[in-house]
């Protein structure tokens, strides 16, 4: 059985037509369907709700009427006709939107990463070396890569287990006059709560200082 569109008159018109006629009749409607169309023309399911959308909008403006022709076939049309009655829409079953989720930004690093220290010795004084009346005794170091004081990277200057110098930003440290007798260093790098990130082996020093005799009372 084939359907066909009666519009005013009871016209036998073709589809074309009478979406034609329905341009004439709601411009406005038009232009919001033809666009949803030209977006998703390929879409099984907006081509289904443009249907009911389509239906809808005759029943809302003239009315609809369904019936059928001398040869039996169905009809429908807009004006009241033979043996016609008028047809109820089917309700509109609405579905909510299919929710995307957006992509997880990536954070920015906003804090700039842990430099990691791969060589730290102590280049002066050397492992076993003996000392001879030094007043202003310096421990130089090499590290590598550079002291990153941005991240309040210091130095801390070990002697015989005790801190001697600490937080310095500077990789080579002045002691002074040291006690004589045999005294072990040891130089770290610590961050600004502490924690210690790199040290060198610890040498071990020889302080002598030679005694100058008093002259006796006389």
């Amino acid at each position: 059985m084939t359907e066909k569109f009666y519009f005013p008159l009871c016209l036998r018109v073709s589809a074309a037509q009478a979406f034609k006629s329905f341009i004439e009749h709601d411009r406005r409607l038009l232009i919001t369907i033809s666009q949803a169309m030209l977006i998703n023309m390929k879409s099984t399911i907006i081509n289904s709700v443009l249907t009911v959308l389509l239906v809808l909008s005759f029943a809302s403006h003239a009315g609809l009427y369904k019936g059928l022709d001398a040869e039996g076939n169905v009809v429908y049309s807009d004006k009241p006709f033979d043996n016609a009655e008028i047809m109820t829409p089917p309700p509109i079953s609405v579905v909510d939107a299919l929710k995307i989720k957006p992509k997880p930004v990536a954070e920015e690093e906003t804090e700039e990463k842990e430099t990691k220290y791969t060589r730290f010795s102590i280049s002066s004084p050397k492992n076993d070396q003996t000392i001879w009346n030094e007043s202003q005794l310096v421990v130089t170091t090499k590290l590598t890569p550079a002291l990153n004081t941005t991240l309040g990277h210091t130095t801390w200057l070990i002697m015989d287990g005790k801190a001697l110098i600490k937080k310095s930003q500077s990789t080579s440290l002045l002691i002074g006059r040291a006690d004589r007798g045999t005294h072990t260093i040891q130089v770290q790098i610590r961050d600004k709560k502490g924690k210690i990130l790199k040290r060198t082996k610890s040498i071990t020093v020889y302080i002598k200082n030679t005694v100058v005799p008093r002259p006796s009372p006389r």
